[in-house]
């Protein structure tokens, strides 16, 4: 039901409430679209399709996902580990950083990371693990801030590089991205629209409110 007219003091009419309501999300809405066109455009320049495109860099950022119960890498995870192993075996980097849940706040993602580097031959001296990296903010922050990194290729899928670059690359590090789709992944599209939203948490954490790491570690 609309509210009745309500006349001020001094004989003004107030605006009603749902013009405001509206005009409030339209502004909210313009700026969410504007952080996510930001995040997911602001580094595309920097996204290599083929490793062997790639320029050399000295590390590899193998950002973490999701693995099962039984220790066996999610398809995306596995593309990733195997997308840097190949950036190793060709000179590409000198060195993988595994970043992800060591198994404080999910379940351990690491330990599958290292077994599958090595299974693809990546050399145990060549290997660095992080497993603090619980969101892709801290792994970016982690790896400049904690391991020293200023150059690096990020290895993820096409859907979350545009993400992936912007927190690197604005926490400091000179990034640049190469694809690791190696398959057709299932629930593509949902994966897509999450990294949208999680888009405007990215602009957020860099540009207004740098969040808390969601397990307190020490280092």
């Amino acid at each position: 039901m609309t509210p009745p007219d309500i006349t001020t003091e001094q004989g003004r009419r107030r605006i009603p409430w749902t013009i405001i309501v509206s005009v409030v999300l339209g502004v909210l809405a313009f700026a969410f679209t504007d952080a996510v066109v930001i995040v997911q455009t602001s580094y595309a320049d920097r996204i290599v399709r083929r490793g062997a495109d790639a320029p050399v860099r000295p590390v590899a950022i193998v950002l973490g996902a999701s693995v099962k119960k039984d220790g066996t890498p999610s398809a995306a995870l596995e593309d990733r580990i195997l997308t840097a192993a190949e950036l190793y075996k060709t000179g590409k980097v000198d060195a993988l950083l595994m970043t992800g849940d060591d198994g404080q706040f999910h379940i351990d993602e690491i330990k599958t990371m290292v077994r599958v580097a090595r299974e693809a031959g990546v050399p145990d001296n060549a290997i660095r693990t992080d497993g603090h990296g619980y969101r892709t903010y801290e792994s970016c922050k982690r790896a400049h801030d904690v391991y020293g990194v200023t150059e690096a290729i990020v290895v993820t899928q096409r859907f979350h590089l545009g993400r992936a670059l912007y927190l690197c690359n604005r926490l400091g590090i000179d990034a640049i991205g190469v694809v690791a789709d190696k398959r057709t992944y299932d629930l593509a599209a949902s994966f897509w629209m999450r990294d949208i939203l999680s888009s405007i948490k990215a602009f957020s954490d860099v540009n207004l409110l740098p969040p808390t790491p969601p397990v307190a570690y020490l280092d």
